[in-house]
Formats: structure tokens, C-alpha cells, sequence
């Protein structure tokens, strides 16, 4: 068993696809990361970033002569996090197990809006088309989705697991228009926090920091600056109250819930990788374990005991991989 929780980051950005000679160094693809524990694929959101992943996985699945059993978990479902699944190649795969959970008012929600973001009048493929074995559900913040030995479940609590199981919580966050969901996997100790698509609170949003105190890697959305944010930016609007955060309000959280990494999200389609590496600069003065996402930017969390006297020295190995 590979013994390191891994990410690695195919899609960076918010609203809108932002290819181009601009935004070669971050990337343009919008929201999707991948993350791999002890060879278990969980994937974030499907921005146009799963394209590539999932080309990626069906080498590794040809190569490996194996099929594929991946979960699927969508933050929200506005169409910059969901625009790329039509286009998700493992998908197809008859021999694919796909488990994929997301927010809805229903068990039924999120089936609902897949079928109808691929209805004839919109895509010529349908989800049916897609021959994968696919689990299809929305979840409540109260239950708790566990990937272990009977495979991938869901269930309302998330005591008596398997010690390699690989835990997911939910916390509903209301800061941006219909809510959304930020997601904490801990596998092996190990926690990661995925919070995009959330806009700050005055005072930090508390109940985010309590749900991701002490995380080794926290990704949130840091879409805007502080003048665009506040309208001072010349042609750009105030962006207050659209449910996206500033890099200081990332920040913010970062250091109220004493993560080890902060990792900034959500980039605005409209800046180049000029403009986000000024962000990335900004907020390293405030948390300075703090750093852009990029396309094909790797972390790597190894699995090294630690004794519960050490929890604040442990995040000192964490390990990146540049992919420039």
C-alpha cells in the first residue's frame, strides 16, 4: 500500500474555463482535485479539470488492465463545478464503479441535475449512455461518507471504523447563493479540507474553522482581491455577497484553525498568472504556508506515526511536487 495521502490539483479555477497565453502557469481548467489514498481515488468536484484526470485514469487503468472504483464528490452544483463530467472518459468504461455524492434537497437531487445538464436539447450524450456501474446520491451534512473494506458507504456516524478507513465528513456552509458543501477526508491520521466556492465572515466564518481545526492541508477559495472584492478595481464590480472569499479572508481561516497548509483555490478566470502570483505573495505575508494552486501541483502527506504531544511538529514534513 502506498503510505502517503496524495493531491494533486487538475483544475484551478473559478466560473469559467480562462485558457490562453495568460494563464499557462497556473492553468485555465476549472474545478477538480484528485486525491489518492492507499490507491483510492476520490476526486473533488467536476470542473473542466476532470477532463485531463480522467483521460489520465484510463491509462492507468489500461496500463494496469484493471477496471476503476472512484468517488466522485461535488461541492455544489453550479455549472463551472459540473461542466466537465459529460466529458469524463472512466465514465464510459463499462467495468468503472462510480460512487457519486453531492448536496440536494433530496436523495435525488443531484441525479436530477446530471440528467438534465445531459437532456438532448443540451448534450447528445445521455447520463444513461455513460455505461459505468454508477451510485448516483445527495447527502446530509450529518451523514458521513467512509470508504473501507465493504467499499464506499454512507452512514450517519463515524465511530467503530476500520483504522484504514478513509472518512469523510461534511460540513453545509450557507456563504455562497444555494450553499455549499466543504468536505474533510482523514485517512490515517491525515486530514485534508476542500472549502471553495465560501465568501469570509467579518471575524472569520467560526464554524469553518472549528471544521477545519488542525488539518494538514487546507484548499480554499481565494477567487478575489481585495480591490475587486471592494470595487476599487477599474472594470470590475464590487463582488460582495457572490459567495467567493479574498485571499486574506483564506487566510484568515487558515490561521483561526491552525492548518499546517494553506493552498488558494477558485482563481478568477479574469487574472493572469501575474495577478495570481501577487495574491499568492499577499497572503504568504499573512499565513506563510501559504501557496497558489496550479495545475498539475502535487502534495504529498506521508504516513509517519506521531505521537499526539507532537500534533503541532507534524506538519513540518509535508512534502510538494512541482510539476512546472
Amino acid at each position: 500500500m502506498n503510505e502517503e495521502l496524495k493531491i494533486k490539483f487538475w483544475g484551478v479555477r473559478g466560473s469559467y474555463p480562462a485558457p490562453g497565453a495568460e494563464t499557462v502557469k497556473y492553468g485555465g481548467n476549472t474545478s477538480c482535485v484528485e486525491i489518492n489514498a492507499g490507491g483510492r481515488t476520490i476526486i473533488l468536484d467536476a470542473g473542466t479539470g476532470i477532463i485531463p484526470l480522467g483521460r489520465e485514469l484510463a491509462r492507468r487503468a489500461i496500463q494496469e488492465k484493471r477496471g476503476l472504483n472512484l468517488l466522485l464528490l461535488f461541492s455544489h452544483l453550479h455549472h463551472d463545478h459540473t461542466q466537465g463530467f459529460p466529458f469524463f472518459t472512466p465514465a464510459y468504461f463499462p467495468n468503472t464503479r462510480l460512487h457519486i455524492f453531492g448536496p440536494g434537497g433530496t436523495p435525488e437531487t443531484l441525479k436530477h441535475v446530471l440528467e438534465h445538464n445531459q437532456t438532448a436539447e443540451t448534450f447528445p450524450l445521455s447520463l444513461r449512455d455513460m455505461s459505468a456501474a454508477k451510485t448516483i446520491e445527495s447527502v446530509r451534512e450529518s451523514q458521513v461518507i467512509v470508504w473501507d473494506e465493504e467499499n464506499v458507504r454512507v452512514v450517519e456516524s463515524g465511530s467503530g471504523l476500520s483504522p484504514d478507513a478513509v472518512v469523510i465528513r461534511i460540513h453545509k456552509s450557507h456563504a455562497h447563493p444555494g450553499g455549499v458543501f466543504v468536505y474533510r477526508i482523514t485517512w490515517r491520521g491525515r486530514s485534508v479540507v476542500y472549502a471553495t466556492d465560501t465568501e469570509g465572515y467579518v471575524g472569520v466564518d467560526r464554524r469553518l474553522a472549528a471544521f477545519a481545526r488542525n488539518a494538514d492541508v487546507l484548499i480554499h477559495d481565494a477567487q478575489y482581491c481585495e480591490e475587486h472584492y471592494r470595487g476599487q478595481l477599474a472594470g470590475f464590480p464590487s463582488t460582495q455577497g457572490f459567495g467567493h472569499s479574498t485571499a486574506a479572508m483564506a487566510c484568515e481561516v487558515a490561521a483561526s484553525a491552525a492548518t499546517g497548509e494553506l493552498v488558494l483555490f477558485h482563481h478568477d478566470p479574469a487574472y493572469a498568472d501575474s495577478f495570481v502570483a501577487a495574491q499568492e505573495a499577499a497572503a504568504q505575508k499573512l499565513f506563510p504556508k501559504s501557496r497558489a494552486a496550479h495545475e498539475g501541483m502535487e502534495i504529498k502527506l506521508p504516513l509517519t506515526p506521531i505521537p499526539l504531544s507532537m500534533e503541532g511538529e507534524r506538519r513540518m514534513d509535508v512534502k510538494y511536487v512541482k510539476n512546472d
